[in-house]
């Protein structure tokens, strides 16, 4: 269960004590824009989903689309059930910048958004690594925008030209503080393993996402069946040889190195 620590409605952003100054950035973006694009990551929305933006877009009257990103994690059939629930509030799209047919009918929204307007800004917001900027890169179909798998990548406002009278705007990832949650945030990518102080208790988390799916199986090459949550992490363990003296397993690295499988996408649902 995840809880929510309510402390302010500033956000702040990861890996900078300087918080006023990106909020206002963030404002600037929304407010310039004519779109904004809310990238998340689909392989759990509701939990990528930054609700005190999508306020704000409305509050000003702004045209908001929600992106399913990194969709080549997750089985069509899980995009197509939350998209079908995401866009009874906002229109939506399912993408994969590894998949570059998928950003089709994206494109073909922008054009014709652009048809109707003199001058097109599209902002890009979301949390940290939702893969704003790969999302701009694959739409533009250059390396503009710094691409990393690690959290607080992009450090400030950057203009990108897309085509004649089209320009993107990427953001800082920006979380709200109420929404501070360390599990929400490994999860979604928005804070490195090395960082995370419950690192164990994130990683017991993203096992027991697996308990109707043999992904994990698989994916470590081991038989788990019936297995409950403290056999299967040490049962891991063992496999990569992730041991102390005494032939104790080394319980950090483990949860380390399995949070940082599915913060890369290598390990999925």
């Amino acid at each position: 269960m995840i809880h929510h620590r309510f402390k302010a409605n500033r956000p702040k952003v990861i890996g900078n004590t300087n918080i006023t100054p990106y909020w206002k950035v963030l404002e600037n973006i929304i407010n310039e824009s004519d779109i904004v694009l809310e990238t998340l990551d689909s392989r759990m929305p509701e939990l990528s989903r930054n609700k005190e933006i999508e306020e704000i877009v409305k509050s000003k009257n702004k045209k908001l689309i929600l992106i399913l990103n990194k969709s080549d994690l997750v089985s069509k059939k899980i995009t197509n059930k939350e998209k079908n629930l995401l866009k009874k509030e906002f229109p939506c799209y399912v993408i994969s910048s590894k998949r570059k047919e998928t950003l089709k009918k994206l494109r073909e929204f922008i054009f014709m958004q652009a048809r109707e307007n003199e001058f097109l800004k599209i902002g890009v917001v979301g949390y940290p690594n939702t893969g704003k900027s790969s999302l701009i890169n694959s739409l533009i179909r250059r390396k503009k925008a710094p691409i990393s798998s690690r959290a607080g990548t992009t450090h400030g406002q950057q203009w990108i030209n897309f085509k004649d009278k089209i320009k993107i705007i990427d953001s800082p990832g920006v979380i709200p503080l109420k929404e501070n949650d360390e599990i929400r945030l490994a999860l979604i990518g928005s804070k490195n393993p090395e960082k995370i102080h419950n690192i164990e208790l994130v990683a017991y988390t993203i096992i027991n996402l697996f308990k109707n799916s043999d992904n994990l199986e698989k994916f470590y090459n081991l038989d788990i069946k019936n297995k409950n949550l403290d056999e299967i992490f040490e049962n891991i363990g063992r496999k990569k040889g992730y041991l102390k003296k005494g032939n104790k397993i080394d319980e950090t690295r483990i949860a380390i190195n399995l949070v940082r499988d599915w913060q890369s996408g290598k390990l999925r649902l």
